[in-house]
């Protein structure tokens, strides 16, 4: 092994180098002056793939050539990449990929044969005759994703948040402080505990909120010793050192129940909670005539502790002032979403999640400001942390990598916004559920307690939401690959929310023209008329899963999708349509809000209508009403019918009763926390669980389940 110490830069020696005042004028001249180990996104090369690079800078004031010069990662072997015939003018930076692709063609991109390892290494530049070190990177520390490392306007090592190749670099940091760490995790707890906050890197202090706020370096409570924790707290700590980047922000949510139940039971605000929420109804209390009615006095902290709990934690002028979500529920988009943290606290202990994300407000009719209620979306992006969550949100049959979802609650036929006795909270699962056991992907979802800053919001639903992420994660493929169709609330015309909408135009071209021939109806499979694959016809239509999927509206008697009835027929609504550009993959369709269902036994949502005559209304039902002119596709309804509403299909008696039944039993005791948060939101005296909810359960089964397999055979 040859003599490290023959090659070795002291740190008096890497100044000189800077300031060219040793080893001759050259070593002062030529820098790596940047590098990045663990490219993320954050540049790519020619082939598209996000290399490590290394950035080469002349700081002299003439032109270099690089000939023979050479980049190694390895002291034993300083020729182990070596430049080509190249010419560095003065002030110019140089960029290599340190791809390991090897390619020295000095008029195309070069790539260095080796990679660079993010864990720890060294990176050396040596002179044409491969003695003499002209710059080093010696035993550099281990690098972070899409953060480069190299040189300060002064000469020193840095970190550089924000690399800038072909850019002089700005300042930089040394390090990087190290994670708080709690002595007691988030989770549930009826006794007082003395709290401690840690990090692990020497000379870190520590700063905490417990308002919601983010804390900074300058702004929160100075952590000085153990807090004492005898209340639901919503705790938030970050770390920092002057010189380093500080850590990320962590939260910690601890509930206490009794606090919980009683919570303004006054009906007045809590202290550092607003009174007004923009034009929105307020409403914050638990109420004491569903807490301490004789049914659930002895239940009700048992019964907000058989769900999973989600913890949103953010600062409340985010959720509540006058550019608040909350307080602007009809307002959208990016400029509409902002910074929290999302907890998963399970009561039994185990493990969740703490992630920082966006989150809006979500809805259509519901964002009215007499809804004190509102739905919620969560967005998982590089600026809150990580870009996404990897937890199995719904249970290990279904992805565990998530961009986003949704926390649905229950609008129509609901207690908190419309007043409504039939609020059973589990109609759109319920059909979102048959669409799942009759084979399809569809949208998951479960059940969970929702706080916001520790204030109990009520029961919510966690849905995923079949945008082009969902797509790839479970046909395949990048989320670049896939049109995702949908209806714009407001109008009500589809839009492509992902993709674009020339597949979808095709396809109604197509049913315009009509499908009675085998010839048109084999076309838009992506067939010659004898039901051989033709690679020119792209797939359209999937016609099992559209049928499977219009089964399932017409079960429920589906009354505002995919078309509206309260929009007189004419319009679509709450539908997903979902295709890959570049497999065999006709367009899938997801049942989605299907809130107006399970209502008269003996409804009838056949048609046909004419929404979807035109573009802009086109829609998966009146596609299923254009196709069966084919009979092809009217024998394959027949055969659908018989699959699922026969011997044990999900659309029968006994399997429909058996899916109700399951998410009923799932939420039956939490239906009371419901009733005690929300029961009282549009009459004193509050719907609950044994007058209201037992007995619109009982009426869905008995009246409509009991009976609805037979009306539709």
């Amino acid at each position: 092994m040859q003599d490290l110490q023959r090659y070795r830069l002291s740190g008096l020696t890497t100044l000189l180098l800077w300031l060219g005042l040793s080893m001759g004028s050259l070593q002062g001249q030529i820098l790596i002056s940047e590098w990045m180990a663990s490219n993320g996104d954050s540049s790519v090369d020619e082939d598209g793939e996000s290399s490590d690079w290394v950035e080469i800078w002349n700081r002299g004031n003439q032109s270099i050539s690089l000939e023979g010069f050479s980049l190694s990662v390895n002291l034993e072997d300083p020729r182990q990449w070596v430049f080509p015939a190249i010419t560095l003018s003065s002030g110019q930076r140089m960029f290599v990929w340190a791809s390991g692709k090897d390619r020295v063609d000095p008029t195309l991109p070069l790539h260095t044969n080796f990679r660079l390892d993010a864990d720890g290494g060294s990176l050396w530049l040596w002179y044409s005759d491969g003695q003499t070190l002209v710059s080093a990177y010696e035993d550099y520390p281990k690098q972070r994703r899409d953060v480069s490392y190299g040189l300060d306007e002064s000469g020193q090592n840095r970190f550089f948040l924000q690399a800038t190749p072909g850019q002089a670099n700005a300042s930089g940091v040394l390090g990087f402080v190290a994670d708080t760490q709690f002595s007691i995790d988030r989770g549930f707890y009826t006794e007082p505990f003395s709290l401690i906050i840690s990090s692990q890197t020497e000379g870190a202090s520590i700063r905490y909120t417990t308002d919601g706020t983010m804390p900074t370096s300058q702004r929160g409570n100075v952590y000085t010793r153990p807090i004492i924790i005898d209340q639901t707290t919503t705790l938030r700590a970050i770390a920092y050192r002057d010189g380093f980047e500080p850590s990320n922000v962590d939260t910690q949510t601890y509930l206490f129940l009794q606090d919980v139940i009683r919570q303004a039971s006054d009906g007045r605000a809590p202290t550092g909670w607003p009174t007004r929420w923009g034009s929105n109804t307020v409403d914050y209390g638990m109420d004491p005539a569903v807490v301490d009615d004789p049914a659930y006095r002895d239940t009700i902290i048992d019964d907000m502790q058989t769900l999973p709990s989600y913890s949103i934690v953010m600062n409340l002028d985010d959720f509540f002032g006058s550019s608040g979500i909350y307080s602007n529920p009809g307002q959208d988009g990016r400029n509409w979403e902002r910074p929290c943290s999302v907890e998963l606290i399970h009561p039994g202990g185990e493990k969740g999640f703490q992630i920082n994300a966006g989150i809006r407000v979500r809805g259509g009719f519901s964002r009215s400001t007499s809804n004190p209620k509102h739905a919620l979306r969560l967005f998982f992006r590089n600026e809150y942390g990580a870009g996404k969550l990897n937890y199995p949100v719904f249970g290990p049959d279904a992805t565990q990598s998530f961009d986003g979802f949704d926390l649905r609650t229950f609008q129509n036929y609901s207690w908190s916004f419309q007043g409504d006795s039939r609020g059973i909270f589990l109609r759109d699962v319920f059909s979102r559920d048959v669409q799942l056991a009759m084979g399809h992907h569809a949208e998951r979802g479960d059940y969970v307690h929702l706080y916001i800053n520790g204030m109990y919001w009520g029961l919510y639903n966690t849905v995923e939401r079949p945008e082009a992420s969902y797509a790839a994660s479970y046909y395949g493929g990048q989320k670049e690959d896939y049109d995702v169709i949908k209806v714009e609330a407001g109008p009500y015309t589809i839009n492509a929310t992902d993709g674009n909408t020339r597949a979808w135009r095709e396809l109604f071209n197509a049913s315009r023209t009509g499908f009675e021939s085998m010839e048109s109806y084999q076309k838009v499979l992506g067939n010659n008329p004898d039901g051989t694959p033709n690679p020119d016809y792209p797939v359209l239509v999937d016609p099992v899963n559209l049928i499977d999927y219009m089964l399932v509206i017409l079960y429920g008697g589906n009354l505002d999708a995919p078309i509206s009835n309260f929009l007189g027929n004419n319009r679509p609504n709450n539908f997903y349509s979902v295709r890959s550009r570049l497999g065999e993959m006709g367009f899938q369709h997801f049942v989605h809000d299907a809130e107006h269902t399970l209502l008269n036994v003996n409804e009838n949502r056949l048609g046909p209508y004419n929404a979807g005559r035109s573009f802009t209304y086109f829609n998966p039902q009146y596609l299923w009403q254009r196709l069966q002119a084919n009979e092809e596709f009217t024998l394959l309804i027949g055969d659908r019918i018989h699959r699922h509403l026969f011997n044990d299909g999900a659309l029968t008696t006994e399997k429909a009763t058996e899916l109700f039944l399951r998410r009923k039993d799932q939420i039956d005791r939490a239906v009371v926390a419901e009733s005690a948060r929300w029961g009282d939101s549009k009459r004193a005296r509050p719907f609950t669980r044994d007058r209201e909810w037992v007995s619109s359960i009982n009426t869905v089964l008995n009246s409509f389940i009991a009976r609805r397999s037979r009306i539709l055979r």
